[in-house]
């Protein structure tokens, strides 16, 4: 198993804080996943679809509800999940929002979702369609593979003017200090 943490490109810093990438080459194994408590993240499928269960702990002899990890699914509660395991070879991207990414993301609604785990297309949002999700399913290079999700994401932030309203904005006010710059 193989993990890595990505920063995004600066075009998108402020919407995403960053992204984790999983590659697990085990074809009948179960291989459990920890669990991070960044809030919400987007898993996106990289290759050939795989199995995946998140949810309570089982005891060992309890058989794994297992369900296929073949779109994006968001991350929504990731306190209740306590066991997050694949089987499979996978290869999965976790993209993980800032708070003004997410309040995008979600058209700016605070859904109330009882499922920690639920497909971005309940979203209704233009992101991740179904030309972009078949490159990424037909796709074998890590490298590539996080550029096609940079570049849809740049399309999809693109209508909320990524280059100029969004920029952090930092006045610097010189005050009686020293002439240190104090950011208010």
């Amino acid at each position: 198993m193989q993990s890595e943490v990505i920063l995004p490109s600066n075009k998108l810093a402020s919407f995403v804080s960053g992204y984790f990438l999983v590659d697990i080459d085990n074809r009948d194994e179960e291989i459990s996943l920890r669990t991070y408590e960044s809030g919400p993240s987007l898993g996106i499928p990289l290759g050939k679809p795989f199995l995946y269960y998140a949810g309570r702990a089982l005891d060992e002899f309890e058989e794994v509800p297992f369900e296929i990890f073949d779109k994006p699914l968001l991350f929504w509660d990731s306190k209740s999940i306590e066991c997050l395991s694949v089987k499979g070879n996978a290869r999965v991207l976790f993209i993980v929002f800032t708070d003004l990414g997410l309040e995008i993301l979600l058209n700016e609604k605070k859904p109330d979702y009882k499922d920690p785990i639920f497909p971005l297309s309940r979203l209704g949002v233009p992101i991740f369609n179904l030309i972009v999700r078949r490159k990424l399913r037909l796709n074998r290079d890590d490298q590539s593979a996080l550029q096609l999700v940079e570049q849809e994401l740049i399309r999809f932030f693109r209508r909320h003017d990524i280059e100029e309203s969004h920029q952090a904005e930092v006045d610097l006010d010189l005050e009686d200090n020293g002439d240190f710059p104090v950011i208010p």
